[in-house]
């Protein structure tokens, strides 16, 4: 789906929020190094709300614009989630997670501007070191989660998998959020991922917690095509459900 927006997505959102409560979703966007530098401070004025920052991929991949766009990006007022991507076909939950919170963590803090990370995969050769999709995606949660408890910290994962094909290969026993990539052509403010393959939503009924729209999107600051996204919710409810908060007594 080609989608435009550049400046007017500021109007756009100004303009649906005083007509329907659901035109209250923040735009967000995930990003990595195949967008290279990126200007946060004109992808913000541009209606960017919340970013996912590529950090790592399977035992040992690490993106080196990680560091770079969880510091500017939050800098310029964006909320900022770290991602992993899976190769559950080829190594354990346990190798992934530690190899994501090793090089993910020093940016993940209780600091009023870190959203809970999430976990995508598109491997579906096997699931190393578990019994099912659903299980190895749960203990590589766990294990973050775990980690994350050690340094003082409250984390809800959540996991980007397609409508179809990678939500199918979930069960209702999945521990992580759901995060729905469907590029349906419906509109970010107002539709809904579940436009079909209602059938494979392992979390049951139209739920979902973030919906990847578009990789095709234009935002400013950004060279070339980006994902976008949107929170099922206003801002103040992202910050209330997702914010990574710190273990009080």
């Amino acid at each position: 789906m080609k989608t435009f927006l550049g400046q007017a997505t500021v109007f756009l959102t100004a303009s649906l929020a005083t007509s329907t409560g659901m035109a209250q979703r923040p735009l967000g966007i995930d990003v990595s190094s195949f967008q290279g530098s990126i200007n946060w401070t004109s992808a913000h004025g541009d209606g960017v709300e919340f970013a996912f920052a590529h950090a790592t991929s399977g035992a040992g991949g690490h993106d080196t614009y990680y560091h770079t766009n969880m510091l500017h990006g939050k800098s310029a007022g964006v909320l900022m989630a770290a991602y992993h991507v899976a190769d559950p076909g080829l190594n354990t939950p346990a190798v992934e997670a530690s190899n994501f919170w090793n090089f993910a963590k020093s940016d993940i803090k209780a600091d009023g501007k870190t959203l809970s990370p999430a976990i995508t995969f598109d491997d579906f050769s096997g699931h190393v070191g578990a019994t099912s999709y659903t299980q190895w995606f749960n203990k590589w949660s766990s294990d973050v989660i775990a980690d994350a408890a050690a340094a003082g910290l409250v984390l809800r994962p959540v996991i980007i998998c397609s409508a179809g094909s990678g939500a199918c290969d979930l069960t209702t026993n999945i521990t992580l959020g759901p995060f729905i990539a469907n590029y349906n052509g419906e509109n970010l403010y107002t539709g809904s991922p579940w436009s079909c393959c209602t059938s494979c939503n392992p979390w049951g009924g139209t739920n979902w917690t973030y919906w990847q729209v578009s990789s095709t999107g234009s935002i400013s600051g950004i060279s070339g095509n980006v994902d976008l996204d949107t929170f099922n919710g206003s801002v103040a409810e992202l910050k209330a459900m997702e914010l990574v908060t710190a273990i009080t007594e």
